[in-house]
């Protein structure tokens, strides 16, 4: 097989879209995913079919019967393995020729350095719950001067955020700090993703578990937020548009028929976020110390 005739044959019905000098931009662009469970094996796929050549992807976990309802590579034939592993098989299905990297690890202070090496882009799909991974891969990607793209799967809607490596960062527009136990930075994450729209009309929030690491999901809201990271990406790579970054973001509820440009002047300091603060404590109780 001759994989650069493979790869412009695959990707040749994006022309109208996206150039041939685009698409090679895009085949030489690398993402680093960490996480590859709903909604990282989702953008894994979708990005691998926009036809991105280079991934380096990492998830310590392995495929189980509940991952079913909303992860990319969770089928009954792939339980029991492991997730890095399983996606990386399905992104060089989709193209042979795409350069993956597996860490079949947890992401730390050993080995995140590795983990960012030669990345242009990094996208957060990590487990809602890993908050320290999570804090250690933003802070790091900024010093390196990448971009981190994230989507949040909120009910049956995706929200979708930007973070500049020259703009706001994690830890202000969340507004954690380092004294957080992690129940209580996860319920600040929640309020940054989830702490307006129109899916707390229709969803029980109260089914969010940190004893089981389990909250409310849906296929669907992984679908629409791989699509809308996908697209900023594109953008991002090829330069079409300005990029609007954190504060600014995105929220997409075809479910409620709302779309919505939401712009949360000093993140975690708006006075607006500190009351919706309140009001989540009152509503997720597992996550109030």
């Amino acid at each position: 097989m001759d994989l650069d005739d493979f790869y412009n044959r695959a990707f040749s019905r994006h022309r109208g879209l996206i150039s041939e000098e685009e698409q090679q931009k895009l085949k030489n662009t690398r993402v680093a995913i960490p996480g590859m469970g709903g909604m990282g094996g989702t953008h894994a796929a979708t990005l691998a079919r926009t036809g991105i050549g280079k991934f380096t992807v990492a998830d310590f976990d392995e495929f189980d019967v509940h991952n079913i309802n909303r992860q990319f590579g969770a089928m009954a034939s792939t339980v029991g393995k492991l997730k890095a592993s399983v996606m990386a098989e399905k992104v060089k299905d989709i193209n042979p020729g795409a350069d993956v990297r597996i860490f079949n690890v947890a992401i730390g202070a050993d080995n995140v350095d590795e983990f960012l090496a030669d990345v242009d882009v990094v996208i957060d799909a990590l487990d809602v719950f890993a908050m320290d991974a999570r804090r250690l891969i933003y802070r790091r990607a900024k010093e390196l001067g990448l971009p981190v793209l994230f989507t949040a799967p909120i009910g049956f809607s995706a929200a979708a955020f930007f973070f500049a490596p020259d703009g706001m960062d994690c830890d202000t527009f969340f507004g954690f700090t380092d004294e957080m136990s992690n129940n209580e930075l996860v319920l600040y994450f929640l309020a940054g993703i989830g702490g307006v729209g129109p899916h707390l009309k229709y969803m029980d929030v109260t089914k969010i578990d940190p004893t089981t690491g389990g909250a409310p999901s849906v296929g669907m809201a992984c679908n629409i937020g791989a699509g809308m990271v996908a697209t900023e990406l594109v953008n991002w790579v090829l330069k079409r548009r300005p990029v609007k970054a954190i504060p600014h973001f995105q929220q997409f509820d075809p479910y409620a028929r709302h779309y919505k440009n939401h712009y949360r002047w000093l993140g975690a300091r708006n006075p607006i976020q500190r009351l919706r603060m309140k009001i989540l404590r009152k509503m997720v109780p597992a996550l109030s110390d």
